[in-house]
């Protein structure tokens, strides 16, 4: 998992998005327009790109050993088989912040549709007022609207978002360990 404050989906998803279920939405804050949308992987992919260096740099740890290569093939094969759900963040038609959940039965809970998320992440000059909290409040109402039960996500100690998971109702649960086995 990759956090910072800050879709893909195939056939499946916009099935399951079809209806009553929130597909878009606007928040207006002094003039300036903040579009939230769930979007396909293919549509979105290289629109989002410019972001993934900029999230990188802020965030990895052990950059010097382990370099940026996204695995687009697998995120592919998630958003052909329904599995990927991307949030996209636009301001201007422009996209300032994603965020990626991987959505799946629990391997541990077969009956309970999940969502782990990915990555997340707003750029850091569109890091002010509600917009982290409406970015993840969009993502939870569509993936509730998917039939999703329960969801997982991270946050990077260095860049610690738990006060705002705390404050819409989240619950720290376990803490993450690396360790890089290197040569």
């Amino acid at each position: 998992m990759v956090a910072v404050f800050a879709g893909g989906g195939g056939l499946a998803l916009a099935a399951m998005l079809a209806g009553d279920a929130p597909k878009q939405a606007s928040i207006s804050r002094n003039s300036k327009m903040v579009t939230y949308a769930v979007e396909n992987w293919f549509d979105v992919k290289d629109q989002m790109a410019h972001l993934w260096p900029l999230h990188w740099e802020e965030v990895a740890v052990n950059r010097d050993q382990i370099k940026l290569d996204p695995d687009f093939d697998t995120y592919a094969s998630f958003a052909n088989a329904g599995m990927l759900h991307i949030v996209v963040a636009r301001k201007d038609g422009e996209v300032i912040g994603y965020h990626f959940s991987i959505v799946r039965p629990h391997l541990h809970y077969r009956q309970s549709l999940s969502a782990f998320t990915d990555i997340y992440y707003i750029a850091p000059q569109y890091r002010t007022g509600r917009t982290p909290l409406r970015l993840f409040e969009f993502v939870e109402k569509t993936l509730k609207a998917r039939g999703v039960q329960k969801m997982f996500t991270g946050t990077k100690l260095s860049l610690d978002a738990g006060p705002l998971f705390e404050h819409m109702g989240w619950t720290e649960t376990e803490r993450l360990y690396i360790k890089v086995l290197g040569e």
